[in-house]
Parts: structure tokens; sequence; C-alpha cells
């Protein structure tokens, strides 16, 4: 009884994880360049259960069956596919080719990101919503001027002289990079400069999140963990059972 009890209290756990990964993919359905999480579970070992015949030790024991022990989370991944393409005419706002990312500069060092929502400020810099300084190729930060241009390689143009070249990097694992906050990516594993960037000046991509799909997985993950939670309380008032009526023999 004891186990069955941990059993579902395992997937109770599991499925709270799934609600929490699931309601962060929600909450960034509407922001640009988001990549949704998924969460990957597992069953514990399970065990093989036998009853002896008889009371003859030497008997061969005969197959019940197989107990598991439960389930959990045994991996959180990013699905990096793109996003849709959304025309804004913006000439600072940029999007990128599959698995092509802007490097950026940040208090905690280069970060990485899809996200081609930039700002202008008064002094030309571009930059992210946060503030973070767009990097060109030589690691210098992205000065431009009004009317400028930026072609499918990144090259920032006005009046056809070349300003900066965008330093746009693709890294051979992609699963290396880690979500860093701030829809910012970090990455322990080396990148190069990507070959193709087919950059989109005026367009935005679009956050990857099917919102209906994820609402539909919310629901499962919360219907669930509901009945999990009554097999704990079934597990329960059984112990209780058998503890009054141990008490009783007594």
């Amino acid at each position: 009884m004891v186990k069955g009890m941990y059993n579902a209290a395992s997937g109770m756990m599991l499925q709270l994880t799934k609600q929490d990964i699931v309601a962060n993919n929600i909450a960034n359905s509407n922001t640009n360049g988001f990549k949704r999480q998924l969460a990957v579970s597992s069953a514990y070992p399970v065990m093989e259960i036998t009853r002896q015949e008889g009371a003859n030790p030497r008997s061969m024991p005969q197959s019940i069956g197989q107990l598991g022990s439960g389930a959990l989370i045994s991996g959180v991944y990013t699905d990096f596919s793109t996003g849709s393409m959304t025309q804004t005419g913006n000439p600072s706002d940029l999007a990128l080719g599959e698995e092509i990312y802007f490097v950026v500069e940040t208090p905690r060092g280069e970060r990485f990101t899809r996200n081609g929502n930039f700002k202008v400020n008064f002094d030309g810099l571009l930059s992210t919503s946060q503030g973070y300084p767009l990097l060109d190729h030589n690691g210098d930060y992205v000065f431009v001027e009004s009317g400028f241009a930026v072609d499918s390689q990144g090259n920032v143009t006005v009046n056809g002289a070349t300003l900066h070249t965008l330093q746009l990097v693709v890294f051979d694992d992609p699963e290396s990079l880690a979500k860093d906050g701030e829809n910012l990516y970090s990455a322990e594993s080396a990148y190069r400069a990507a070959e193709d960037p087919r950059l989109m000046q005026g367009y935005l991509e679009q956050s990857n999140v099917n919102a209906v799909k994820e609402m539909v997985t919310l629901l499962e993950a919360v219907r669930s963990y509901e009945m999990l939670q009554k097999v704990v309380q079934a597990e329960d008032e059984l112990t209780q059972a058998a503890i009054d009526k141990v008490g009783a023999l007594g």
C-alpha cells in the first residue's frame, strides 16, 4: 500500500513539472523568437513479482507479474523549430534563417537570441528591448543612421556604404544552448559564422508555441494530477483501515 502511494506521488510531481513547463510556453506564445520546451518522462525500473508455491523451498517460483515503481522527468528539451515570419515594416526588426542566432552583449557575457525586435536609441545604438547591444562580426557595437538597410547577409549600409556586418552565428550542436532568461541563450560549445543567414529586414519571427495544443496538454496534466491525487487518498484510507484492524486485534 505504501509503495502504491509513493508511485502515485511520483506521478503527481511529474505532472506538476509538466504544468510549469507548459504554463511558461503559453505565457510566451506571443514572445518573438521564443522556443517552446518539452518535458520527457520515463519510468523507474520495473520489478518482477513472483510467488513461492507450497512449503518446498526448492520449488520454482511462479511469476505474478510486474510492479512499477513510479515515473520521473528524464529531461527537458527545447524545440528549436522556426516560428512563422510576420512582416512589420520596421527597419530595426530583423528575422533570421533556421538555427541562426544574433549575438548580444550582456553583463553576464555574450548571449544569443533569435528575437530580432531591436531598438535604436538616441545615439543610434542597435540593442534588444532590455538594452543589450547587438554585436557585429568584430565584436563591436552596431550603430546605425537614419535610412539604414540590412541585407540578407547581415551587412548594415547607409547610402550604399557598409557600416557594419552583423555577427550571425550557428551552432553544430543546438542542444548545447541553455535558456538564460529574457529570451536569451548561453552556450558552452563553440559557434561559427553563419554561411547564409538569410536575414530579412522588416520581419519578425513569432514564437513556435501553438497555444491551443499547449492548453490541451495543460488540461491533460491537470487531470492526470487530480487522478493520481485520488489514488493517494485511496491508498491513505486503505492504510488507515489496516492500522485500525491491527490495533483492534491487540
